[in-house]
C-alpha cells in the first residue's frame, strides 16, 4: 500500500519529517518496504502491512496507529450525513453472508466534474488512475476510511437488487474480463432481476458499471463476511483492493461512514444529488466484546511499572473503551478491532507499541534447574544411539494422508488398516485421512528418495497412529505411540568380499537385538504374527514378529511386492521395523550373574526336512520347550517335485552338575523328534536321515 505523507497529515498532525516518520511507522510494526521524497505529492511511504490488520489498510487505520504513539489528535474527513429511510430502488437481503447493506441512489446534477486535485491526492499516491468523479470517490473512501463501496448505473438495474448466494451454474461478468465466468455455487453475489450486478466484497461487472454519460447510480455500501469474500476471490483469482481489505474482516460499523463519505465527494463537485433516503437492510449490533485486565499482569508481562491512568490513557488513544478504575479493568474492543483483539495477551501488545519496545526495560528471563530427563527421555535417547550409530536418520511425517496411499497397499476393503478417522472439509483431499499406519508413508519416503538418487536409504520416526473406536475416552479413537524404521539399499558396512550386503529381515532382527541390550529388554523375535493388521504388508516368507514377556509389541520384515509395485520400486526389497513405544519404555531387566558352570553343555544337532508352508520356528517352538535351541544351517532342494527346505538345529542341553548322560540326552532326543513329527508328521515335517 502507498500512502504520501501529505495526505497522512490530514488524518493526523505529525511534526517528525519523512525520515523520522519513516522511523515511526517501523517502530509501530507498520514495516516501510521503500521510501521516496521525489514525488510531486511529497514523501511517498510503501507499506507492507500485517495480514491479520485489516484496519492499516486505509489512512485512518495508520493515523490511529501513529497515534496509539504519539497521542496525536486524530482528524476525519467530511463525511456526509445520511438518513435511513425507504430508497427508490427495492433491496432485498437473502443470506446471512452479508451482515449490513446500504443502497443510496444519486442522480446527475449537472455536468460531469471531477474531483479537485486536493481530494485526487491519495489516488495519485496509491498510483490509482482517475476515472470518472463516481469510481474515484469510492476508491477514495476505500483509502481514507478503510470501507469498500461499489456504484452501480442505476439505469441497468432490472426490478430491484437483492443480496443473495449464486445458483449452481450461474454466470457473471466481472469487470475487466473478457466474458462472463461461471461462479461456485453459492457465491455471495449482488443481482437485480435478471443479472449478477457485482460479485459481493470483490468486483462489479460490466453489465452495470458505471461511464461517463451515466446520469444515475447506485451507491452500495456494506458489511460482508470476510471467509466468504476471500473464497470468491480465491475460487475465481480476482484480487481487488475492495476484497484485500473485506477478507481480513471490515468494521460493521463504517457502513454508513463509508457511503456518507462518497455522496460528500461527489456532491461537492455540484454534479450530483441524492435521491430519497438511504435504504438499508440487516442490522449489526455491537457485541461490546470485554477483555478484564490487571494493571499488575500487564506491568509483569511488560516488566514495568505501570499506573491504571497511564493504561486507561494509552489505549484509548486505539479505540478501546474503559470501564472501571484501580487494579482491575475491562476493557470494551472497538468494532475496528474485532478481528484480533481478543485476549489480556493482545491488550499487552497494543500497550507495548504505545510505550515503544525501545522504551520497555531489557532483562534475561528467570533461569531455573532443569529437570532430570524422564525414563521416557532416557529411553528415546539410548534407542536413537542405536539408530544413529547403524547409519538412520530421523524423519517426519504427516499425521494424515489421503486414499491414494491408502489404496497403493493393496488392502480388501474391511481390513482393519481400511478404517480411518476422517478429516471434515479437508482443504487437501490427500491429507483427508488421520493415518492408521506407518507403514504406507515410509514406503512413499523410500521411493521419493530413490526417484532423485538417494541410496542407500535408512529412517526412522517417532509418531502416532490414530484408529477408530467408539469406545475409547475421546468417543472417537485410540492413538498409539510407535518407533518405526524402513531402510533399503545396501547396509554401512561391506563383507569379506568387499561388497555391502542389502538391508533385509536378518539386518532389522540385529538392530532389534541391538536394542534390546541397549535397554535390557527381553525382545524377541520369533514368528510372524498373522494377527497383526500390517502383517499383510510384509513378504509372508520374510517377516518376524517382536515379543516381549510373550505379547507381540512389533513386527519387522521386507516390505510385500505388490506395495513396491504399487510404488514403481523396481529391483528393491525395502524393509520394515515397528515396534510399539509403551513397550520400549517398560523397565529394564537388570540380569544377574551367575557363575558358570564347570560342566560343559551337551550339544545334539537334529535335521528336520519342511515343506514351504510349514515355518522353521513352529519346529523352534516345540524343540525351545526342553533345550536352548538355534537354527544353523538351511538347505533348499527338491524332492518328488516339490520344493522344501532341510532345516539344522542345534540343541544345547545344559549339565550344571555333570550328571548327565549322553544316553540321557539322546533318550530326550528321541522324545522332542516325536513330538515334532506327531505334530507336523501329517504336515509333511520329517526328521532328515
Amino acid at each position: 500500500m502507498n500512502i504520501s505523507a501529505s495526505v497522512l497529515s490530514r488524518f493526523i498532525s505529525l511534526q517528525q519529517s519523512g525520515q523520522e516518520l519513516r522511523m515511526l511507522l517501523d517502530d509501530v510494526g507498520i514495516e516501510v518496504k521503500r521510501f521516496s521524497t521525489e514525488q510531486q505529492a511529497g514523501d511517498l511511504f510503501t507499506l507492507e502491512l500485517l495480514a491479520n490488520r485489516g484496519d492499516h489498510h486505509c489512512y485512518l487505520g495508520v493515523a490511529r496507529e501513529l497515534s496509539g504513539r504519539t497521542g496525536a489528535t486524530i482528524c476525519s474527513p467530511q463525511i456526509a450525513d445520511l438518513t435511513v429511510g425507504e430508497c427508490p430502488i427495492e433491496v432485498r437481503l437473502s443470506s446471512p453472508l452479508c451482515g449490513v447493506y446500504t443502497a443510496t441512489l444519486m442522480e446527475r446534477a449537472g455536468d460531469d466534474s471531477p474531483l479537485n486535485e486536493a481530494q485526487l491526492a491519495p489516488l495519485q499516491a496509491a498510483e490509482i488512475h482517475s476515472l470518472t468523479a463516481a469510481v474515484d470517490a469510492s476508491n477514495l473512501a476505500n483509502l481514507e476510511l478503510g470501507q469498500p463501496t461499489h456504484a452501480f448505473d442505476a439505469d441497468t438495474i432490472v426490478g430491484g437488487i437483492a443480496i443473495r448466494a449464486s445458483l449452481a451454474g450461474e454466470q457473471a461478468w466481472p469487470l475487466f474480463a473478457d466474458d462472463k465466468v461461471e461462479l461456485p455455487e453459492g457465491t455471495l453475489v449482488i443481482a437485480d432481476d435478471e443479472k449478477i450486478l457485482a460479485i459481493a466484497g470483490v468486483i462489479g461487472c460490466e453489465e452495470s458499471k458505471t461511464t461517463a454519460t451515466t446520469t444515475r447510480l447506485l451507491l452500495e455500501s456494506a458489511h460482508f463476511d470476510p471467509v466468504a469474500v476471500r473464497k470468491a476471490s480465491r475460487a475465481l483469482g480476482i484480487a481487488t483492493d475492495s476484497s484485500a481489505r473485506f477478507e481480513r474482516g471490515s468494521d460493521p460499523s463504517a457502513v454508513l461512514l463509508g457511503a456518507g463519505r462518497v455522496i460528500q465527494l461527489l456532491e461537492s463537485t455540484g454534479s450530483w444529488k441524492r435521491v430519497g433516503a438511504t435504504r438499508q437492510v440487516g442490522s449489526w449490533t455491537d457485541p461490546a466484546r470485554a477483555i478484564p485486565l490487571s494493571i499488575t499482569a500487564a506491568s509483569t508481562f511488560l516488566g514495568m511499572a505501570l499506573g491504571s491512568t497511564e493504561v486507561v490513557e494509552r489505549l484509548e488513544r486505539y479505540g478501546f473503551t474503559v470501564h472501571g478504575t484501580g487494579e482491575s479493568l475491562s476493557i470494551i474492543v472497538p468494532p475496528h478491532r474485532l478481528w484480533d483483539v481478543e485476549y489480556p495477551a493482545d491488550l499487552y501488545e497494543e500497550l507495548a507499541k504505545s510505550i515503544g519496545y525501545n522504551h520497555t526495560p531489557e532483562g534475561l528471563p528467570p533461569v531455573e534447574m532443569g529437570a532430570l530427563p524422564t525414563h521416557a527421555d532416557q529411553v528415546k535417547l539410548q534407542v536413537e544411539e542405536v539408530l544413529l550409530g547403524d547409519g538412520f536418520y530421523e524423519v517426519f511425517t504427516s499425521g494424515f494422508h489421503g486414499t491414494q496411499t491408502t489404496d497403493r497397499l493393496g488392502l480388501p476393503e474391511h481390513h482393519p488398516l481400511s478404517e480411518h478417522i476422517q478429516t471434515t472439509n479437508a482443504l487437501d483431499r490427500g491429507y483427508g485421512l488421520v493415518k492408521n499406519n506407518c507403514l504406507a508413508q515410509a514406503v512413499e519416503a523410500i521411493a521419493s528418495n530413490r526417484r532423485v538418487g538417494i541410496e542407500p536409504i535408512k529412517m526412522y520416526e517417532w509418531t502416532r497412529t490414530f484408529h477408530p473406536d467408539p469406545s475409547a475416552d475421546n468417543s472417537i479413537c485410540t492413538e498409539r505411540a510407535v518407533l518405526w524404521a524402513a531402510a533399503s539399499g545396501s547396509q554401512a558396512a561391506s563383507d569379506w568380499s568387499g561388497a555391502a550386503p542389502a538391508a533385509d529381515a536378518w539386518f532389522f532382527k540385529g538392530l532389534v537385538q541391538e536394542i534390546a541390550t541397549a535397554l535390557q529388554l527381553p525382545l524377541v523375535v520369533g514368528p510372524a504374527d498373522p494377527s497383526q493388521p500390517l502383517s499383510d504388508c510384509l513378504h509372508p516368507g520374510r517377516q518376524a514378529a517382536i515379543t516381549l514377556d510373550g505379547s507381540t509389541v512389533g513386527l519387522l520384515g521386507e516390505i510385500h511386492p505388490r506395495i513396491c509395485a504399487a510404488h514403481k520400486l523396481k529391483r528393491s526389497r525395502p524393509v520394515y521395523l515397528e515396534i510399539g513405544r509403551a513397550a520400549l519404555h517398560q523397565l529394564a531387566t537388570v540380569p544377574r550373574y551367575a557363575e558358570r558352570s564347570a560342566h560343559q553343555p551337551i550339544q545334539r544337532s537334529l535335521a528336520f526336512t519342511l515343506p514351504l508352508r510349514i515355518k522353521a520356528g513352529q519346529v523352534q517352538a516345540i524343540l525351545g520347550a526342553q533345550a536352548s535351541v538355534q537354527v544353523m544351517d538351511l538347505f533348499r532342494h527338491v524332492e518328488e517335485g516339490e520344493p522344501v527346505r532341510t532345516v539344522t538345529f542345534q540343541l544345547v542341553f545344559d549339565n550344571p552338575t555333570g550328571s548327565t548322560t549322553a544316553e540321557q540326552v539322546n533318550q530326550r532326543c528321541e522324545g522332542l523328534i516325536a513330538q515334532v513329527t506327531g505334530v507336523l508328521g501329517e504336515r509333511g515335517v520329517r526328521l532328515r536321515g
